[in-house]
């Protein structure tokens, strides 16, 4: 007689099918909550192994990489959010593994060249060591924009107020200096050449002349009486006449794409001017070689922006960040006093806009100065 098979009896702490699916819906669950508070968080969080390889991510990081979810889970975190080859300098998640101990740093230049703080803990924790930790990223793209920009200020007014008391100090000795000078010239005959020293004098006095006005301009702030509502359009199509000599002697094209129906500005006209003619003149200076310069005018959000682009040599890296700063130049000695550009933020500054510069070395450089074009009770 063949054996019988008997059927199995479960053990008493054995859970049932009816247990064990009870308990799946409650993981789920779980997993589907946890997964819902993470994606509810409105920064950017991402567990990443010790070996740099993204193992979750939530919305957030896929909406600011602009990518599925699914693409980033298995990619080095480097190539995704740095499009870097190797692991960044200053990358928390080394520090914050190799001493099991939350770590935060400060990254530049991070999924699509912001600058965010960047927080890693160790997960899950505890005594051993950790093989992965989970990274929270804040924005503080414009955080370090206004810092720089409250650090450039506060610079520019010490500067100022120093350079308006040299200025004023120096102004009275040298126009003795050159008016005595030019005395001495009418009493010698052409030829001499003591008159021809004395004209190297007086080149260099009318020079330093020139110096003190522009320190005099760097450190006077602006009185606002001379302000009214300006078409930024024709004050830069009065300006273009002054610019034919450089732009014939460097053989530039002038390109000016300049909006109709702009809204106006509300601010001083010859100052204004000074700043567009500061920024039309120093391309020009770019391109000794000829090339393009590129003038527009255009409204974005509440704003009247001059894009102001050449097509010349470009400004290194490294002098990009000081390119504001008072007597910064890289003209050759004679050519500039580094005070153009710097007087040309101040005025800005005086008319609340913001004026900003983008540049590639061997490319060109566009300068974009924005103005506020809608501002209560105006045009």
């Amino acid at each position: 007689m063949p054996n019988k098979i008997k059927p199995t009896r479960r053990k008493a702490d054995e859970p049932s099918v009816d247990e064990l699916q009870q308990l799946l819906k409650v993981i789920e669950r779980a997993k589907e909550m946890w997964q819902r508070t993470f994606d509810a968080i409105s920064d950017p969080v991402v567990i990443i192994s010790d070996g740099f390889d993204i193992e979750r991510a939530n919305l957030a990081t896929a909406r600011i990489v602009n990518c599925d979810i699914k693409e980033l889970i298995g990619k080095k975190c480097y190539r995704k959010f740095a499009d870097r080859n190797k692991v960044c300098e200053e990358c928390p998640l080394i520090s914050a593994l190799e001493g099991n101990k939350p770590t935060i740093s400060k990254i530049g230049n991070q999924i699509h060249k912001r600058d965010f703080e960047v927080s890693a803990y160790p997960y899950p924790g505890g005594e051993a060591k950790s093989s992965a930790a989970v990274l929270h990223y804040r924005n503080i793209t414009e955080e370090r924009r206004l810092q720089q920009e409250v650090i450039q200020q506060e610079k520019m007014a010490a500067i100022g107020m120093l350079a308006g008391g040299v200025a004023h100090e120096i102004n009275n000795p040298l126009g003795g200096i050159l008016a005595f000078t030019q005395l001495m010239m009418r009493d010698l005959k052409d030829g001499d050449s003591m008159k021809e020293d004395l004209a190297e004098v007086e080149h260099a006095a009318v020079r330093c002349k020139k110096i003190v006005a522009d320190l005099l301009d760097f450190s006077r702030a602006s009185t606002g009486k001379e302000k009214q509502w300006l078409d930024i359009n024709l004050l830069i199509e009065k300006i273009v006449p002054f610019l034919k000599t450089e732009l014939k002697s460097y053989n530039i094209n002038l390109k000016l794409d300049l909006k109709k129906e702009l809204p106006n500005v509300y601010g001083g006209a010859s100052r204004l001017q000074q700043v567009f003619l500061n920024l039309f003149t120093n391309a020009c200076q770019a391109m000794p070689k000829g090339g393009d310069l590129v003038v527009s005018t255009f409204r974005k959000d509440t704003n009247l922006c001059i894009s102001v682009g050449d097509t010349g040599y470009g400004i290194p890296k490294e002098n990009l960040s000081r390119i504001f700063d008072p007597f910064f130049t890289t003209k050759a000695s004679g050519k500039g006093t580094g005070l153009g550009l710097s007087i040309s933020y101040r005025i800005v500054k005086e008319h609340d806009g913001i004026i900003t510069v983008e540049s590639r070395e061997g490319k060109g450089t566009k300068f974009t100065v924005k103005l506020p074009a809608v501002l209560s009770g105006g045009r």
